[in-house]
């Protein structure tokens, strides 16, 4: 091999390893932005349910008088989910003349209203208030919009919310596991259409899934 070939092969060999290299720390760099963007958000949701179950101070202590050893700060992480966004033209029908209208939940910036009993609890025109398997959440928009946020068949429900953020409702409920009815939240984000479900360690096999439902709806003869 002349001098000019070697030349040529040590030249071409120092440029790709000089390509891989930066391509390597390209990736390194990039995957640590992803890191540390995912954990400023963990962080930015820990708060956001840390600050909503100080605000759910009813629920909280329901729970605690039929479990003493419910433990509101010991909600973990469980998964993440992103929900197919389902809406249509509908104006809010909860009117003031509505048992549900003084639980509806007021976005903080004016964008609409939270419902989250009237799917769940239904009342005749005769006899006694009574309950559907199935439970939802629905957000109704400033702009005429009626939306899902949430929805749980009857293995689970959504007993109480809260705004934590004009962008963020935290849903408070229970979900039944083999172990029994264990306490659950849904940190919804109503922009990006997904949401975070923290879980409790708590499980209980003598929770009444509609013991909290009967004292908030405090207006309805059950």
């Amino acid at each position: 091999m002349s001098r000019v070939q070697s030349f040529l092969s040590k030249s071409f060999y120092s440029m790709v390893m000089l390509l891989l290299f930066f391509t390597c720390t390209s990736k390194e760099e990039s995957s640590e932005e992803v890191s540390d963007s995912e954990s400023e958000v963990a962080v930015q949701e820990r708060m956001m349910v840390e600050t909503g179950v100080q605000k759910l101070g009813s629920w909280v202590q329901f729970w605690k008088s039929i479990e003493p050893g419910f433990n509101p700060a010991a909600f973990n992480f469980e998964r993440n989910e992103i929900f197919e966004e389902l809406e249509w033209p509908e104006e809010n029908y909860i009117v003031s003349e509505s048992p549900f209208f003084p639980y509806l939940l007021a976005n903080p910036e004016g964008g609409g209203f939270v419902d989250i009993y009237s799917y769940k609890v239904f009342v005749p025109t005769e006899g006694k208030p009574g309950f559907q398997p199935d439970s939802e959440v629905i957000y109704f928009k400033s702009n005429g919009m009626r939306e899902r946020l949430l929805f749980i068949g009857p293995s689970g429900g959504f007993e109480d919310a809260v705004w934590v953020s004009p962008t963020h409702l935290l849903v408070a409920g229970f979900f039944e596991e083999e172990d029994g009815i264990t306490p659950k939240l849904w940190l919804i984000d109503t922009v990006n259409k997904k949401y975070s479900i923290f879980k409790n360690p708590l499980h209980s096999t003598i929770y009444q899934k509609e013991g909290y439902l009967k004292q908030k709806l405090r207006n309805l003869e059950f």
